[in-house]
């Protein structure tokens, strides 16, 4: 069985399965979850939810729409002795109750990207050709999931359509979201092959390398 190491979590996987990324780590250490009610929502084989389960958060539940992702949600859990409540949702079709705080870590890249960069295999969810499908979803829907001044943590990448989504910041939490986090990364060696199929907006280059870059945002049910 193959093992990856997250924040000093270990965490079993497959070539099945979307591993954590850097993503999800500055999503993990930019997080305020201590003493918090907690969803995980898209909780891949668990690295969000153990960790916060495992640092001090109340509770944790954890979702995700693939079978083989809650397996080993499940099986980390267990492996790692984190009291998480594993469940199958499609975002929040199966969600009956709010919480203090909603971490969304579900795709923020375009299907087109998604399939070129190798990030994740075959079988695993994605988002649309936009990138934004997912997350504008969350958005819309996440108030009635949340308490009053609870909090949605959401995470966006230059590789979806950023305009709408920050367009639905406003629509649904004017006022109230801020960056808490963001970050350039270099190019795999796969994305500067495939250079010429990607939107010229969605990557910056700088003293010949070229970046994409990754957001986290807080909004707050106010």
């Amino acid at each position: 069985m193959n093992k990856v190491n997250f924040l000093n979590i270990e965490l079993e996987y497959n070539e099945k399965v979307f591993r954590p990324t850097l993503l999800s780590e500055k999503c993990a250490l930019n997080t305020n979850f201590k003493n918090k009610n907690i969803l995980d929502l898209g909780c891949g084989i668990g690295p969000l939810a153990i960790y916060f389960a495992k640092n001090g958060a109340t509770s944790v539940d954890a979702i995700d729409i693939y079978d083989e992702h809650l397996k080993f949600a499940k099986k980390n859990s267990d492996l790692n002795n984190a009291s998480i409540n594993v469940f199958e949702s499609n975002l929040f079709e199966n969600v009956s109750k709010k919480y203090d705080l909603i971490c969304c870590d579900v795709s923020g890249v375009k299907e087109e990207v998604a399939r070129l960069t190798g990030w994740f295999p075959e079988e695993v969810p994605k988002a649309d050709d936009s990138g934004a499908n997912l997350i504008l979803n969350v958005i819309a829907n996440s108030k009635e999931f949340l308490k009053e001044n609870g909090e949605l943590v959401i995470c966006t990448t230059s590789f979806s359509d950023e305009k709408s989504i920050f367009t639905a910041f406003e629509q649904f939490f004017p006022d109230s979201y801020q960056k808490i986090y963001s970050e350039k990364v270099p190019f795999s060696k796969r994305l500067n092959q495939n250079i010429d199929i990607l939107d010229r907006g969605s990557f910056c280059k700088k003293d010949g390398i070229n970046y994409w870059k990754f957001s986290i945002f807080s909004l707050s049910n106010t």
